[in-house]
């Protein structure tokens, strides 16, 4: 889902650069920006980046370094919009500094995944895991149409989509078996992850 030619890159939740470290190795003039919230993986992120910036989205110190940086040829929310307080303003915040003709791109867990049914209609409890679709962490769940409204609402829209698959969602195994039962009605039961590429929509800027 990366496009074909990159300058400028920021990575929202870079982690520890992991990303950073993929894109310079496929584009090694593009400069890539790092948010990172947490003080250690920040500092790991400072090998693979051009630079970091250590804090919240939300802080108007980190956002001025961010506009100041930009625009962005291309912005990276990977597993990240979920775990914030108010994510649509987030996405309001970053379409900004989106230069006119930049791609952003989102992932996110898909909670109509079966394992959600199966937990809350069989099991009778909502599940609260490490990691995953039910990531205790996770301050927000979203469905496919929930990820494409609250896009939208920040003036975005909608070039590519892809969706990774499993029958059950901590199991990678079983994605043949999901790969089978790939059509609806079943799709958006057997998705557990949507990524989406967005562009700015024509006429907001």
């Amino acid at each position: 889902m990366i496009v074909h030619e990159l300058a400028l890159v920021l990575d929202v939740g870079c982690g520890a650069g992991l990303t950073a470290k993929l894109i310079r190795d496929r584009y090694p003039n593009a400069h890539v920006f790092g948010i990172e919230a947490d003080p250690k993986l920040a500092r790991q992120a400072c090998e693979h980046s051009t630079s970091v910036f250590e804090g919240p989205l939300n802080d108007e110190e980190i956002r001025s370094q961010i506009k100041d940086s930009g625009p962005y040829d291309l912005i990276i929310c990977a597993d990240v919009l979920e775990h914030m307080l108010d994510p649509a303003e987030a996405l309001n915040q970053l379409t900004r500094v989106m230069a006119d003709d930049g791609y952003l791109i989102t992932s996110l867990p898909n909670v109509r995944h079966v394992s959600t049914f199966w937990n809350l209609g069989i099991r009778g409890r909502w599940p609260q895991n490490d990691r995953g679709i039910h990531d205790a962490t996770h301050l927000h769940f979203y469905a496919r149409r929930d990820i494409i409204e609250l896009c939208h609402c920040a003036g975005l829209e909608l070039k590519r989509e892809r969706r990774n698959l499993r029958l059950l969602e901590p199991s990678a195994w079983t994605m043949p078996a999901a790969k089978v039962f790939d059509f609806w009605p079943f799709r958006g039961f057997l998705t557990f992850q949507y990524l989406h590429l967005w562009t700015r929509r024509r006429g907001d800027g």
